[in-house]
């Protein structure tokens, strides 16, 4: 393991929680789109491309809270098969979140 490995793991403990807040929050705000169209004028095609939107979102959410308990855990116990896992989490969680992000811009702007 690299000399920095603690600094890393603290950084994508941060990192991973705060992504899942903004992902919560923003989650939260689709819902309450897709909430908030009249259904008695709005196509239930609409509401439910939102409603997917959102839950699509969750996968990244889960994605961030699972790599910052891996850095949790790392911090705790020093395994280098967790600072591994946590460190391909954040690339991964990184990935999935810039996925997300541009399927929502290109399929819903």
């Amino acid at each position: 393991m690299p000399d920095n490995s603690k600094d890393v793991a603290i950084a994508v403990f941060g990192a991973s929680v705060a992504l899942a807040g903004l992902l919560l929050v923003f989650v939260g705000f689709v819902f309450s789109q897709a909430a908030s169209f009249p259904p008695e004028t709005t196509d239930d095609k609409v509401i439910r491309r939102y409603e997917m939107a959102g839950k699509l979102g969750i996968i990244p959410f889960v994605l961030s809270l699972g790599d910052a308990a891996l850095a949790l855990g790392w911090l705790l116990a020093g395994s280098p098969g967790l600072y591994v896992g946590t460190v391909w989490g954040f690339f991964l969680l990184l990935t999935l979140t810039a996925l997300y992000g541009v399927w929502l811009i290109v399929f819903y702007l």
